[in-house]
């Protein structure tokens, strides 16, 4: 009522009017995992978040342009790399949801899922799931879950389905079963993308990426230049791993094994129960709570690398070799040989 003209700057007005379009029409957030704006429409019937592309955003300024505002493709893109859309992170969201804890034991309920002779199966897979959660809150910042179970068994035992069935449904999309170690800046980055990573057909693997794929069990921190930015970063590792197998020699490193827990499963795994996940995960949130050791012991290392020799696969020459010399039996005399001597 003082004056006709607005006290108000042009740009100002613009920005404030942006700002009421966006908020009104759409849901924005930033999702660390992926670094990628996902939207979502409001008023409609699109209930779940996308990844913003290029087609969103035409889609965007040609809503503005309908309601009178000249809003641009650049003004889009200014706007989704601010703080006016808010971060998301959604496994500490997950997390920090969950109810109490029940008292039940439901992580021991999913190992008994898998049939198997192995006498500590149950225990081994506490102790990596806890170690998983523990990690995804940043528990153990010097150290990773280098441990990978490993479900070996014929086709059809259902074994890439039990791995998948481990995360709940809001996290299925940063589980995967596709990674290519021979690209080794991606699959770095794919430790700070994915929750949960299952190395199918892990015998695929070439031993000539068994010390980068040791390498990459035992990362703590991926130091990466993410897509589209300059510099480097210190990124969290979030991914932890599990594999699966149909062949039994699929060990190929001499030096040892005590990073993988080799599972002979004697029948079809049951994925067809329904599994509580929130209970499932508040119990390991307690657990790790109540001051639970999530990390395995040197004696357990052991053990394992005791248990994963039957699948450890002779290399030629140690094939060769056993064909023509065993060792001395007791009031044996050895032979006291030289490398050349044998060889010859």
């Amino acid at each position: 009522g003082f004056a006709s003209k607005s006290s108000l700057l042009p740009e100002q007005l613009f920005v404030m009017q942006m700002d009421e379009f966006m908020k009104r029409r759409y849901d924005f957030r930033f999702n660390q995992l992926t670094s990628q704006v996902e939207c979502r429409e409001r008023n409609s019937f699109n209930f779940y978040f996308h990844p913003v592309d290029k087609r969103l955003m035409a889609s965007i300024a040609m809503n503005a342009h309908y309601e009178g505002l000249k809003l641009w493709d650049k003004d889009v893109v200014r706007y989704l790399n601010s703080d006016h859309v808010p971060v998301y992170q959604p496994i500490e969201e997950f997390l920090y949801d969950l109810p109490h804890w029940d008292g039940k034991d439901h992580i021991g309920d999913l190992a008994k899922r898998v049939p198997c002779n192995h006498p500590h199966w149950a225990q081994l897979f506490r102790r990596w799931f806890l170690s998983m959660i523990a990690h995804w809150r940043g528990m153990g910042k010097n150290h990773a879950n280098s441990t990978s179970p490993i479900l070996i068994g014929p086709q059809a035992y259902r074994k890439s389905t039990f791995c998948r069935l481990i995360l709940p449904p809001c996290l299925q999309a940063y589980y995967t079963d596709s990674i290519d170690f021979s690209n080794k800046r991606d699959a770095e980055l794919m430790l700070t993308r994915f929750a949960l990573i299952n190395i199918d057909e892990f015998d695929s693997v070439s031993s000539a990426y068994q010390s980068f794929l040791k390498n990459v069990l035992q990362k703590p921190v991926v130091n990466a230049r993410q897509p589209y930015k300059r510099s480097i970063q210190a990124l969290h590792r979030y991914a932890s791993f599990i594999a699966t197998c149909n062949n039994y020699d699929l060990l190929t490193d001499p030096t040892g094994s005590r990073r993988f827990i080799c599972i002979e499963i004697s029948g079809t795994i049951d994925n067809s129960t329904s599994i509580n996940y929130e209970q499932l995960y508040a119990q390991a949130v307690a657990a790790l709570k109540n001051g639970e050791r999530y990390w395995f012991t040197s004696e357990e290392e052991f053990s394992t690398t005791r248990n994963n020799e039957v699948f450890q696969q002779l290399p030629v020459e140690e094939q060769l070799f056993l064909q023509y010399f065993r060792a001395a039996r007791p009031g044996e005399e050895s032979l006291e040989l030289s490398a050349i001597e044998i060889l010859q």
